[in-house]
């Protein structure tokens, strides 16, 4: 945090005339900030040239904390400008279950899967769906539900692409174990010298537990770093655009990993699990490290053609972007013009969820790779994962017996996930139904 302050003082060279002074009570250095907004541990500012950051109460002065606590007065909350979320901010739809269009190769034995698909929808007011179910190799039920446009007006073929969310991760976990059976990397191997860390500045004077977390670190979510403790950091795109003198639509992944050189380990790696969506952006940079290609070209060359799953892409924030074939997402509806609808770049965050595929050939990839990476056996393991992101929600499941499933959303409950567990039991009982 000390660096975090050092770095506002830097970015601002004059005082504009709608600043105030922000004074750090340990060291006494100043910076000029605009108050945005507080919660009872944090303050948002914002500098000259837009730039947002947080800064921890604990640390300003006592006349800084005595005026955020003016501000969080219910009189003065009027005053204030809201904080900045990254949130879905979409108009509610109108979903009859009765007039939602169907699309697809249908499987009878799964007609109560597909009752179960239009009821959520209609229940939360969701646009658009794929889903697939697969055993022993063969797509058994693969089906597309609502609409193809957010005016509701084209039904939705099935064969279109919607983005995974954290469903990404586990085909970033695959494409790491064809690097090790190839012999060109090891769990044990350190991420700061595969990648070469050191080369970066933002790397002088970093954390020195990072010269101590290894490639099996990342995969477990056991790097040292946790979200629900400091917060998750990939998001605070407003503080890599002023590290980096970047605009927010020039966000790359590289940002993000040099961004992470600043920040301090909340523990030990290794020393205990805790999600990180950091860990799987610096595994896909190991990926391109290693291999030598692209990421999404080496996915290809490897996991995707194993699994004869072509239809893995990288998605783009921005609808304009997107290559041909992938869904509209619910957050504004959607912007049909060039813009950047959210708060952080899903490119600049690629082995965290940038991936879109079908949901066949999801079901294609959990053929052929367990969610854990390793490559599918005959063994009856049971896994599940899920994925959420702005005009997401996603859930896939490998269950006893090798029945699979994908099942992709294109909205998701404002800024949370809850929406995955919902969906996961309904989709699970209707299976339950099938199977009788």
């Amino acid at each position: 945090m000390k660096r975090c302050f050092l770095l506002l003082a830097a970015v601002v060279a004059v005082c504009p005339a709608w600043a105030r002074t922000w004074t750090e009570a340990a060291s006494g250095k100043k910076i000029e900030a605009e108050f945005v907004s507080a919660d009872a541990t944090r303050v948002t500012v914002v500098v000259k040239g837009g730039g947002t950051f947080q800064i921890e109460l604990a640390r300003l002065s006592a006349e800084d904390r005595a005026f955020v606590q003016e501000r969080l007065k219910p009189a003065a909350k009027a005053e204030t400008a809201p904080a900045a979320k990254i949130e879905d901010s979409f108009d509610d739809l109108k979903v009859d279950a009765a007039k939602i269009p169907v699309s697809g190769e249908a499987n009878a034995s799964y007609a109560a899967v597909d009752d179960a698909v239009k009821a959520f929808m209609a229940e939360k007011g969701v646009g658009a769906v794929t889903l697939a179910i697969s055993k022993d190799g063969k797509i058994l039920h693969d089906r597309a539900f609502g609409w193809a446009d957010a005016d509701l007006k084209t039904p939705l073929q099935s064969g279109v692409k919607m983005r995974l969310a954290s469903m990404t991760k586990p085909v970033v976990k695959a494409a790491v174990e064809t690097l090790f059976a190839a012999g060109k990397l090891k769990p044990e191997h350190s991420v700061f010298k595969v990648l070469d860390l050191g080369q970066y500045k933002e790397s002088n004077g970093c954390d020195e537990r990072w010269q101590k977390v290894t490639i099996q670190h990342l995969l477990d979510h056991k790097g040292g770093w946790d979200r629900d403790k400091s917060g998750d950091f990939t998001n605070n795109a407003s503080e890599m655009c002023g590290l980096f003198n970047v605009k927010l639509n020039e966000l790359q992944p590289e940002h993000v990993m040099r961004h992470g050189l600043t920040r301090r380990f909340d523990w030990q790696p290794g020393e205990k699990y805790a999600y990180c969506n950091y860990g799987y952006i610096l595994l896909a940079r190991v990926i391109e490290k290693v291999s030598g290609q692209k990421f999404i070209d080496y996915l290809h060359a490897t996991v995707c053609k194993e699994a004869k799953a072509p239809s893995f892409s990288l998605s783009s924030s921005d609808a304009s972007d997107r290559q041909a074939g992938e869904i509209w997402y619910s957050y504004h509806p959607e912007y049909t013009r060039k813009t950047v609808p959210l708060g952080f770049r899903t490119e600049a965050r690629d082995g965290a969820g940038v991936l879109a595929c079908t949901a066949a050939d999801y079901c294609r990839f959990l053929e052929t790779y367990w969610i854990s990476g390793k490559p599918r056996t005959k063994e009856n393991y049971r896994y599940s994962f899920s994925g959420s992101h702005p005009g997401v929600t996603a859930i896939c499941a490998q269950l006893a017996g090798g029945l699979n499933y994908a099942v992709i959303c294109n909205r998701r409950e404002e800024s949370s996930s809850k929406w995955n567990e919902e969906l996961r039991k309904a989709i699970d009982a209707a299976l339950e139904q099938a199977a009788k």
